[in-house]
């Protein structure tokens, strides 16, 4: 049985469509109402059903723009248009919104029935093509897999980047004049309630027909993962990645009754960064679940800029490649370039130090993968950290010691992530109580702001304070409002214009929801209180 809203401003329809239509029969329960758009909106990011059903021209929030705000923060739900306009332009910019039906008034109940009958096996195809899935690994995983696992010929990086443009042209990723300026890694992860992994090659093309609906893409199967190469212009990503990784852990955890968990990395400009761009989003994947939503998790979110991060392994699987297979002098030009980098980009000593024991732990591994183990104690001797010794006396004091630091590294870790989770929620709460007055102020706008997603912006919010973006930006202008129309002589339609309100009956809704009065009454109060 499928969940679903119904919306519409006039009473007597509204009822009638609750009362009067066999919902249980057409295969539906409904589970809300709402008498304009915002309602409808609140009501969808509360209940999350399956379907809403709206009037396509409602007071507040109508349409196109109902649509639109809910495909930010529901984008898996089916929205089913009624329209007393037979408005072609609204049915072709419905498309990219989750539109299911797009149903003229007036309608008869038959009809209605029927209609829902029909987007009911829409829904349920789409539900079954999600948890069947398809069998067997799409033909570019041949060209994926390497790409993220790093395993390129040593080439020059402009020679590289060609290779890899060629491949990716050959197995039908991109056509020959295809650049595209981004590409970003996501892994999923499907578990059970109870942590047992589901992940299997046939949710590939679940997660591929959520992301084909966005953005180009390709994903294969890996290591018990759904791995995804995204590749667009970065307007495309910032605008619509956010809501593809939204709903494929919405369509996933509703489908299958599953938890599932998408790890995004940062935005890299070329195929020969992919795989740092794969470590970046399966390192994501190991922070605790109580940071962000604990679904979709983008590393820019949890990790900053200019860290001590996975550079460092990343030149360290290209040296022990080139080290493997490349020539003396393609060794040495990479080292170069290596070392010039670390130069140019002033690291402390902390971090080359660091490096340097990456960069010698990955020689070790490779001589040790092919050479004896003499040879490689010979080599050791040779490195730069030959004399190091670590400081303990007996295995148990070594066993002890590395817990105490593994642990240490753990709660550092910890701690920083509840206070930056929660800096940025103070951060955000601090922006809504200065610019309230801005009627274009939305939780996209404030995580642009703070350069994070709104998927993590709102669960940090939801985290911190127990309340939605929504109902905070509105507890802030109305109360706003409520001391204007107490302590100045403004009009009510200066004040709604003030705390952010372009449409003055809207505020005055809003406003008796809130403080079950309407302005202009409290305002009568107000004066006959004070004579």
């Amino acid at each position: 049985m499928y969940t679903v809203i119904v919306a519409d401003d006039e009473p007597e329809l509204r009822r009638s469509l609750v009362e009067r239509t066999p919902w249980a029969e057409c295969g539906f329960t409904v589970v809300g109402e709402a008498e304009n758009g915002m309602e409808a909106l609140e009501l969808v990011e509360k209940l999350e059903p399956d379907l809403l059903l709206t009037d396509i021209r409602m007071p507040f929030l109508s349409g196109i723009a109902l649509a639109r705000a809910v495909r930010e923060i529901r984008p898996a739900m089916h929205i089913a248009f009624l329209s007393g306009y037979d408005d072609f332009t609204y049915a072709q910019q419905a498309i990219q919104y989750n539109i299911i039906s797009y149903m003229l008034k007036p309608i008869t109940l038959e009809e209605l029935k029927k209609e829902l009958c029909v987007i009911r096996e829409k829904i349920s195809l789409r539900y079954q093509e999600i948890a069947q899935g398809r069998a067997g690994q799409p033909r570019p995983a041949d060209f994926l897999m390497p790409l993220f696992f790093g395993a390129n010929p040593p080439l020059a990086d402009a020679a590289l980047e060609q290779y890899l443009h060629g491949q990716a042209v050959e197995c039908g990723l991109l056509t020959a004049q295809d650049i595209p300026p981004g590409y970003v890694v996501l892994v999923t992860a499907i578990a059970g309630r109870d942590g047992t992994p589901l992940t299997s090659r046939a949710h590939v093309h679940a997660v591929e027909l959520v992301l084909q609906k966005y953005l180009h893409s390709a994903s294969c199967f890996i290591g018990g993962r759904i791995v995804s190469l995204v590749m667009a212009s970065e307007f495309d990503l910032n605008k619509y990645l956010h809501i593809a990784v939204s709903e494929i852990v919405q369509s996933i955890e509703r489908v299958m009754q599953a938890r599932c968990t998408v790890g995004v990395s940062r935005t890299v400009g070329a195929l020969s960064d992919c795989h740092t761009a794969y470590r970046e989003a399966i390192g994501v994947l190991a922070y605790p679940a109580g940071l962000g939503d604990g679904s979709s998790r983008f590393v820019d979110d949890l990790e900053a800029r200019g860290s001590i991060r996975s550079d460092f392994t990343d030149a360290a699987a290209r040296l022990e490649s080139v080290v493997k297979s490349g020539s003396r002098a393609q060794l040495t030009a990479y080292l170069d370039n290596l070392f010039d980098s670390l130069l140019s980009a002033r690291r402390s000593a902390l971090e080359t130090d660091l490096m340097m024991i990456q960069l010698l732990s990955a020689l070790c591994r490779a001589a040790g993968a092919i050479v004896d183990p003499s040879t490689v104690d010979e080599l050791w001797r040779a490195s730069p950290l030959a004399g190091l010794s670590l400081s303990y006396r007996s295995f148990d004091e070594l066993r002890a010691k590395m817990t105490d630091f593994c642990l240490q590294v753990n709660d550092a870790i910890s701690q920083q992530c509840r206070e930056s989770g929660k800096l940025l929620c103070d951060q955000a709460l601090g922006m809504i109580r200065a610019q309230y007055g801005d009627e274009t102020l939305s939780l996209a706008s404030i995580s642009e702001a703070l350069h994070i997603s709104p998927n993590y912006l709102s669960a940090l919010i939801r985290k911190n304070t127990g309340e939605t973006f929504v109902n905070l930006l509105t507890a802030q202008r109305l109360d706003a409002a409520k001391e204007l129309l107490q302590c100045t002589s403004l009009k009510v339609m200066e004040i709604a214009a003030r705390c952010g309100y372009a449409d003055q009956h809207y505020f005055s809704y809003c406003f008796k929801k809130r403080f079950d009065i309407s302005p202009l009454a409290l305002r009568r109060q107000n004066a006959e209180d004070g004579a």
